[in-house]
């Protein structure tokens, strides 16, 4: 008759598969990750680019509006040519002002309905919830000298393991 396990040989085994697991999905997430963040990192270049010539751009186009407004300051109400600048630049000025709060605001406003991940922690959770159980279910089963013998058995003793959210907070 063979030996049962004892609570060292599920010790060794989980010190010896667990790093290997742990390596493993991290070497899988590396492989997945490194292009895309190339990708990404290539793309949000081409993003910036694009914001510093549209930045350019609307520069521009305030200036031009800047100098449309002084144009009637100037031809419709008869104003000083550079009194009609000022005002001209000036009223862009506030209307430029108006856009940036209103974006800010809603900028405000989004940024406050950002919230936790509260699914993937509680994943996080749940699972270390299982390794405990497991752990603690395994040193139970070395001690009674008792040991599944099939997957069914694994099974249907890992699915009378009890969630343990309410102790973690």
């Amino acid at each position: 008759m063979a030996d049962r396990p004892t609570a060292a040989d599920y010790i060794q085994v989980l010190k010896t598969t667990v790093p290997t697991m742990v390596s493993q999905i991290g070497d899988l997430a590396k492989a997945e990750l490194k292009p895309a963040a190339k990708h990404g990192g290539i793309g949000a270049g081409s993003f910036a680019a694009a914001a510093v010539v549209g930045l350019t751009a609307l520069f521009l186009l305030m200036l031009t509006c800047g100098f449309a407004l002084s144009m009637f300051f100037h031809e419709i109400l008869h104003r000083n040519p550079l009194t009609a600048l000022m005002f001209g630049f000036l009223t862009m000025s506030v209307l430029c002002l108006l856009v940036v709060a209103a974006l800010a605001l809603f900028g405000k406003s989004q940024v406050s309905k950002v919230k936790a991940p509260e699914a993937t922690i509680a994943e996080a959770k749940a699972s270390i919830g299982a390794i405990t159980d497991a752990i603690t279910s395994g040193t139970q089963d070395a001690k009674n000298r008792t040991a599944p013998g099939d997957a069914v058995a694994i099974t249907a003793a890992a699915k009378t393991v009890t969630s343990v959210t309410d102790g973690w907070a």
